[in-house]
């Protein structure tokens, strides 16, 4: 073995060779419909030649440069992205746990206080730092940094009862990804940020997953009513190239000094290179409205029997079945279709690129209904 695939064995059994818009290919030729989207990286599709043409063009005029530096294309992407985003400021690092950690740390700074309040199943990343704020891992890496309050995801009154004067802020996701794509109850968010502005707390989006254009619009949380103090980006922000963001209120982004965070790559030129060209694709193709019309073709062909229910914004879905999720996941990876699973058992993930064609929600529909199907009659069988 040359190198740890997320520090263990391949968690899929096939060797991943290219791919192209919504299509991914093995090394044996055969061909997936993409539905994993690479962990909801890959919303403006796979191989993108605008993209590629962006990073290679920038390469050959500029490829790496320090950060104490000021760096027109740097500003660009930050001044696109704010506007992009309506916040105020953008700072650039490498993935979304450290889009957290930076976060964490802004938020504690700020207000002058340690306590964090978090959410039950929240994931905000696998750092030690992030880890004090993400349910699951943590208790297998110790020490935790800080002082945590976890609460239910949807319980405004487990959170006010969480809420004192010794909280620096609450960080949650508008929508929990990785525990099963799980919506909390209507006005929930408007609730938290009320509690926070109570006790003069910030309040962190964490929009790893869902923002930039991934629920199709920028940001879910503002869809939802609510300006954060801080918002986390990553994911399918430079369409594959390693970027994540922490957006923030200009309030927030006077009390940082010169040094107090950094990132050696972050914000790098072929990174920003990368982010223009990401939000240029959303904007010209029309990518936030193909989200939202992706979503409608999901939810009406996928309601079908032994889907119990379907939840979720634009291009990310969590369709919870009538049955455990993962052997259905694999079965579908066998018929060439690409989906993910999650932290609830019985639900897949669907995190497609936003120029999914719906012939290829239909190759899922008959492959799902057809596995639905079959996993019922064995199961009646054995019960017989």
């Amino acid at each position: 073995m040359t190198h740890l695939n997320t520090l263990g064995k391949s968690q899929i059994p096939i060797q991943l060779h290219s791919g192209e818009g919504p299509l991914l290919w093995d090394k044996s030729g055969k061909m997936y419909w993409d539905f994993y989207g690479g962990h909801a990286v890959t919303l403006i599709g796979n191989s993108h030649p605008k993209l590629g043409n962006a990073i290679a063009e920038q390469a050959k005029i500029l490829s790496f440069c320090t950060t104490i530096a000021e760096l027109p294309i740097r500003e660009k992407a930050a001044s696109e992205l704010c506007s992009f985003t309506e916040m105020d400021v953008a700072w650039f690092v490498n993935s979304g746990a450290e889009a957290n950690e930076g976060a964490l740390k802004m938020a504690r700074k700020h207000t002058g206080r340690e306590t964090i309040v978090a959410m039950k199943k929240g994931f905000h990343g696998r750092t030690m730092g992030a880890l004090g704020a993400t349910w699951k891992y943590r208790d297998a890496h110790l020490p935790k940094h800080g002082s945590t309050r976890f609460v239910p995801f949807g319980d405004i009154e487990a959170l006010q009862s969480a809420m004192d004067d010794t909280v620096a802020a609450v960080i949650l996701e508008p929508i929990q990804g990785v525990s099963g794509i799980i919506e909390p109850p209507p006005n929930y968010l408007k609730n938290v940020a009320e509690q926070c502005q109570q006790h003069d707390a910030l309040l962190i989006c964490d929009e790893v997953q869902s923002g930039v254009g991934r629920a199709g619009v920028p940001l879910l949380s503002k869809s939802m009513g609510v300006n954060a103090d801080l918002v986390t980006l990553g994911k399918g922000l430079a369409g594959g190239f390693p970027a994540a963001a922490v957006l923030m209120t200009q309030e927030i982004a006077e009390g940082i000094k010169p040094g107090e965070h950094g990132s050696t790559f972050g914000g790098g030129p072929m990174a920003c290179a990368a982010i223009l060209s990401t939000l240029e694709i959303i904007k010209t193709e029309g990518l936030l409205a193909q989200s939202l019309q992706l979503e409608t073709q999901i939810r009406h062909h996928l309601d079908i029997d032994g889907v119990l229910e379907i939840r979720g914004k634009g291009a990310w879905i969590g369709v919870e079945l009538s049955c455990p999720a993962k052997p259905i996941a694999s079965a579908l990876l066998e018929r060439g279709v690409f989906v993910g699973t999650t932290g609830h058992p019985n639900t897949i993930r669907l995190a497609p690129p936003a120029c999914m064609p719906e012939c290829g929600v239909l190759v899922l529909k008959k492959n799902l209904q057809d596995l639905l199907s079959t996993y019922v009659l064995k199961v009646s069988g054995a019960a017989k």
